[in-house]
């Protein structure tokens, strides 16, 4: 089968590789739509991954059920989850794989869904594989491991219908964190970002301020529009030193920062900052994805705005260019 397979930094290729064999418990999915995830970039920016075929957003058919599997059926549209327990940790042991703390994952640490066909070694229905309503596109199906990630961010802030709430980072899983907000009824939601075709998307999913960071001061606009109380939460989507500060500066007295940008580089921080405000940093770990496909199936969220490129499979090293690069990219989708 043909796969995008990584050479080097910023090398992709397009090439042969063997079929995958299905797994007693796993399934063998023919892949529609796959996603490039901001993680992968991490992955894809520098050297010492070799052979990585990334792709862990994705959708397609199941063509082969492992003969342990049980209520999975050939010719089911799904979703799914990519990983395989170690087996022999405490969660393993007490029957819940899914949070093993040794699991490996899909498209990092074995193939993944940049290729024609995925095999996921774990398949349990409801936990690892989602079948996808009828009204759902492969697309629609292919965004739900992101949204499921803000879904499950903004869900563990708790946040209230009369509060003021910022995001700052409006890649993908900053724009559906807004979306997901607004469909919680927040009263008031800003944005911050800096890329114009994100800031546009912003306001498409419904924040009410939009701030273009690269050209004003995000952190004082974000005050004034709170009365310079600052706001209850602010959900950290960049993974940045600046946008760091940022979120401890404009978080108000007793307000919560979400953490949900992964950092490349460590913080230097003064942690009194944080302790004379009494403000509460949450880690931002985990999905719903039976939330994020009702959501969808609701239409009370929509991805088709937020998928900016599409690329064939062959395309695959122009798909990492663009998504990398290319300043009008927002979400670019394989299609193998």
């Amino acid at each position: 089968m043909k796969a995008a397979v990584m050479h080097g930094a910023k090398d992709i290729r397009t090439e042969t590789v063997p079929d995958p064999v299905c797994a007693p418990h796993g399934v063998i999915i023919k892949v529609n739509a796959c996603g490039v995830c901001g993680s992968d970039l991490h992955y894809y920016r520098h050297d010492g991954h070799d052979g990585t075929i990334f792709g862990h957003e994705f959708s397609g058919d199941i063509v082969e059920v492992g003969a342990a599997v049980k209520d999975i059926t050939t010719g089911t549209r799904c979703t799914a989850v990519g990983f395989s327990p170690c087996g022999k940790c405490y969660w393993c042991r007490e029957g819940k794989m899914h949070r093993c703390s040794d699991m490996a994952l899909l498209g990092y640490h074995f193939p993944g869904a940049m290729a024609e066909y995925v095999h996921v070694p774990f398949a349990a229905p409801g936990r690892s594989i989602f079948p996808l309503p009828e009204k759902l596109t492969y697309e629609d199906a292919a965004s739900v491991e992101p949204l499921s990630i803000s879904y499950f961010s903004v869900n563990r802030s708790q946040p209230k219908e009369s509060e003021i709430v910022a995001v700052i980072g409006l890649g993908v899983i900053g724009l559906y964190a807004i979306q997901v907000l607004k469909a919680t009824g927040v009263k008031q939601i800003l944005a911050s970002g800096r890329r114009p075709s994100r800031l546009a998307a912003a306001k498409t999913c419904g924040a009410d301020i939009v701030i273009d960071a690269a050209r004003e001061n995000a952190a004082k606009i974000i005050m004034e529009a709170s009365g310079n109380l600052g706001v209850n939460t602010v959900f950290e989507c960049a993974g940045t030193q600046i946008t760091f500060d940022q979120c401890v500066a404009v978080a108000r007295g007793g307000g919560k920062i979400m953490l949900v940008g992964v950092y490349e580089e460590p913080l230097a921080w003064q942690p009194l900052s944080a302790i004379s405000k009494n403000l509460t940093l949450i880690g931002c770990l985990g999905g719903n994805f039976p939330a994020a496909i009702e959501l969808l199936k609701q239409g009370r969220v929509k991805t088709q705005d937020m998928i900016s490129h599409r690329f064939s499979l062959d395309e695959a090293a122009e798909a990492f260019r663009t998504q990398d690069a290319d300043p009008t990219a927002i979400k670019v989708m394989i299609k193998p």
